[in-house]
């Protein structure tokens, strides 16, 4: 009796999900896209404007592991985007970004608009690619290193033969 019971009210709470009108959120007015640059370190913002108001953007927030605004980049003058307007926008990385949590623009409301966290994602994977293949790419070979070596001891005879 038990189960008859339950496999009805599962039956009709499915029949009444499905006559619940699906609540579509609108689409967020501004959309960001962020990528890292791949000749120097930079942070490259496009905005573009996907609502028919038009939004007032007046800074870019990185925000950090704590919570609290890491990194905030005020923008040269309030950019006004209108509808389907866009905007490209290039910072300097620093170390922020890696610990970064979420990368929002914010306009003259106070209202935030994030970036993807997967675009997020891959920008601070592609740093941390970058910053390893520095790191390897300084050292030399051991040929290299001995005739470093070599060169500044020949360099270091003539000194002191030449001033002694």
């Amino acid at each position: 009796m038990t189960h008859t019971l339950t496999f009805i009210s599962l039956a009709a709470l499915g029949a009444y999900a499905m006559e619940v009108p699906r609540l579509d959120l609108p689409p967020r007015p501004v959309r960001i896209m962020i990528e890292l640059d791949r000749s120097a370190p930079h942070l490259i913002w496009d905005i573009v404007n996907t609502g028919y108001q038009p939004v007032t953007l007046t800074k870019l927030i990185v925000h950090g592991r704590n919570g609290a605004n890491d990194d905030t980049v005020p923008l040269g003058l309030p950019e006004t985007l209108c509808y389907h307007e866009r905007i490209g926008v290039a910072i300097d990385v620093d170390w922020a970004l890696l610990s970064a949590r979420s990368i929002v623009a914010v306009d003259d409301a106070g209202i935030e608009y994030r970036a993807p966290d997967r675009q997020l994602d891959v920008v601070q994977d592609h740093l941390r690619q970058l910053i390893d293949r520095r790191v390897y790419s300084g050292r030399g070979s051991p040929r290299v290193f001995l005739f470093g070596v070599l060169g500044r001891g020949f360099f270091m005879l003539m000194w002191v033969i030449g001033t002694g």
